[in-house]
This record gives C-alpha cells, sequence and structure tokens, in this order.
C-alpha cells in the first residue's frame, strides 16, 4: 500500500511541476508578444515624428521673416527630431529585453542623426534677409528623409512578420504540452501499477 501511494504522490508532484513550468512559459509568451506590439508601435511613433520634422522644418523655412513664428517652428522641429530618437531608443531597449538582434534598430538610428546632421548644415545657410533663402535651403534637402521613412517600415514590416510567427508557434506548442501531458499521465499508471504488482507480491510472500 506504502508503494502505490508513494506512486500517488510522485505522479502529483510531477503533474503539479510540470503545470507551473508550463504556465511560466505561457506568461514568458504572451510578454513578448504584447513587447513586439510595442516596438511596433514606437516605430509608428518614430514615423510620425519624423513627417512632422519635415513639415516643421518647411514651415520654419516659410516663416523666415516672421522672427516669432519662425522660432515656433524651429522648436517644432526640434521637439519632432527628439521624438524620433526617443521613440527609436525605446524600441531599441526593448528588443535588447527580449534577446533580439538591433543591428536594423541601431541602423535607424545613426540614420536619423546623420539627416539631422543633413538639416542643420543646410540650416547654416539660411540668410533671413533674403526672402528666396528658405526655398533655397530647402532644394539642399529637398528628398533626404524619403530613404528613412522607408526603412522605418520596412524595420516595422519585419517586426511585424516576427510576431506573426511567434503566434503561429503558440498552437504548436500547446499541441507538445498536452502530448507531454499525455506521456506523463501514461508514465505514472504505469508507475502506479508496477508499485502495486510489487507491493502485492510482498503480501503474499509475507
Amino acid at each position: 500500500m506504502r508503494f502505490v501511494i508513494l506512486a500517488v504522490v510522485l505522479a502529483v508532484l510531477g503533474g503539479h511541476q510540470l503545470s507551473r513550468l508550463f504556465l511560466e512559459v505561457d506568461v514568458s509568451s504572451a510578454r513578448r508578444s504584447v513587447q513586439l506590439l510595442e516596438i511596433e508601435e514606437h516605430l509608428d511613433d518614430a514615423a510620425i515624428g519624423l513627417g512632422r520634422q519635415v513639415q516643421e522644418w518647411k514651415d520654419m523655412l516659410l516663416r523666415v521673416g516672421n522672427s516669432a513664428q519662425h522660432a515656433r517652428h524651429q522648436q517644432g522641429f526640434k521637439e519632432a527630431s527628439i521624438a524620433v530618437q526617443h521613440a527609436l531608443m525605446e524600441a531599441r531597449t526593448i528588443m535588447l529585453e527580449i534577446g533580439m538582434e538591433t543591428a536594423d534598430i541601431d541602423g535607424l538610428i545613426a540614420e536619423h542623426r546623420s539627416l539631422l546632421s543633413e538639416y542643420l548644415q543646410a540650416y547654416s545657410g539660411l540668410q533671413s534677409s533674403e526672402s528666396a533663402s528658405g526655398r533655397k535651403v530647402d532644394r539642399q534637402v529637398q528628398g533626404v528623409d524619403r530613404s528613412l521613412q522607408a526603412r522605418i517600415v520596412q524595420v516595422k514590416s519585419a517586426i511585424s512578420e516576427y510576431a506573426k510567427q511567434q503566434l503561429a508557434r503558440a498552437p504548436q506548442t500547446q499541441g507538445s504540452r498536452n502530448l507531454m501531458v499525455g506521456l506523463l499521465g501514461a508514465v505514472s499508471l504505469f508507475a502506479m501499477a508496477v508499485f502495486g504488482f510489487v507491493s502485492a507480491r510482498r503480501m503474499r510472500a509475507g
């Protein structure tokens, strides 16, 4: 009888440990999915911020003759630039947390900094006393943001595809878990049968 009780206890403990392991895996998988969505949201924020940066740049140059409005859009340009960098850095931080390669996001960060340098270099040639100076400066950097916008979309698409692959693996993982639970039950029953047989033999021998 003691052998049967021991077998039952071992089976229950084994099932409990396995259930805890599955729960931890489920929680980890769910958290990873949420973090991937957060990365996509930060990339969206970066794309929106870049669009605002470009618009503030154009508005700033168009209002070169109005110092108050020019200063307002200049501040908007700076804030948008910071927002882009912040969004990209936030995405990078999450990628590091879940062990993803950051080469693509590092490239976006570096490209945006290079783009900002081009804008500032062009701005250094602005002559507020000349009405045509703003258009001349704008032509120097016209379209330079398009490559970065396209790269942000590309990286986001890759993250989105990766997230879909992670979700697609979930049913397969669940099937493997069910198989393991079934095997655990079969092994437990077999162990109980063996212990019961041994116990019966000992009782008869006694």
